[in-house]
């Protein structure tokens, strides 16, 4: 009977230290990591992408004879779609990012007045037309926001540039006038967006900018006058886009 009690406690023995070494072996599950550390892998370095929208541009002409006391002043509004591709890098230090990038855009902006009402010439057998288009534009600009969990929230601003096309004719008893001036416009551009990190590489953005080319007076000679068209041009632009980062 000894012995079998002998033997049976040898066996236990035995056994728990197998099960203890079999026990030292397991190896905790890593933790599990967030989601969007599979999709955000910071925002620094080089990225192109494309975009499109909407704007709405604004002329605001002040006409007047040799450059003297305006006889009228009228707003065209040029209402279109705009799209394009813009391209960009970013430097990023904890939650802060900087960065540059330049966009160039194809644009369906236009717009014309007819006959603008000038004071005191209302009356007047006068037949007119004031039209507008902006084929293109684009800008290079500084970025500056803040990162967290993918998103990026940032202003932006710096230089824009314009083709502006303006078209004008005007007929009186006795008199036409016919002007065509096809230009580059240049000036500054402000604005802030939102970006955030979809998949890996990608991401999606919403900007938008405001755009001011100055004013730019122009002449033509009508029934041996010279009138003046002082005109300040701006632009309001709101745009979708997604990005892919290197």
């Amino acid at each position: 009977m000894r012995t079998i009690f002998v033997t049976a406690a040898a066996i236990l023995a035995t056994s728990s230290a197998a099960d203890a070494a079999d026990l030292a072996r397991v190896r905790p599950y890593p933790a599990r990591l967030p989601v969007e550390t599979s999709v955000y892998l910071g925002w620094s370095g080089f990225y192109i992408g494309v975009n499109a929208g909407g704007g709405i541009a604004n002329s605001k002409s002040d006409f007047s004879v040799a450059g003297g006391t305006p006889f009228a002043s009228v707003n065209n509004y040029l209402p279109g779609a705009v799209g394009g591709g813009q391209a960009g890098f970013n430097w990023q230090n904890g939650a802060a990012v900087v960065g540059i990038e330049t966009d160039i855009q194809a644009s369906s902006l236009k717009g014309g007045i007819m006959t603008p009402c000038a004071g005191g010439l209302c009356g007047l057998p006068l037949s007119a037309s004031y039209n507008q288009n902006l084929p293109w534009f684009g800008t290079v600009r500084g970025r500056v926001g803040v990162a967290a969990s993918g998103w990026l929230i940032y202003a932006t601003a710096g230089w824009a540039y314009a083709r502006l096309e303006t078209d004008a004719f005007a007929s009186a008893p006795g008199a036409t006038a016919t002007f065509s001036l096809h230009e580059m416009r240049n000036g500054w551009t402000a604005g802030g967006g939102i970006e955030v990190a979809f998949a890996p590489s990608w991401s999606a953005k919403l900007e938008y900018l405001y755009l001011d080319f100055g004013n730019d007076g122009t002449t033509m000679n009508f029934a041996a006058l010279p009138i003046v068209d002082d005109a300040h041009f701006t632009m309001n632009v709101v745009r979708a886009g997604v990005n892919y980062r290197f």
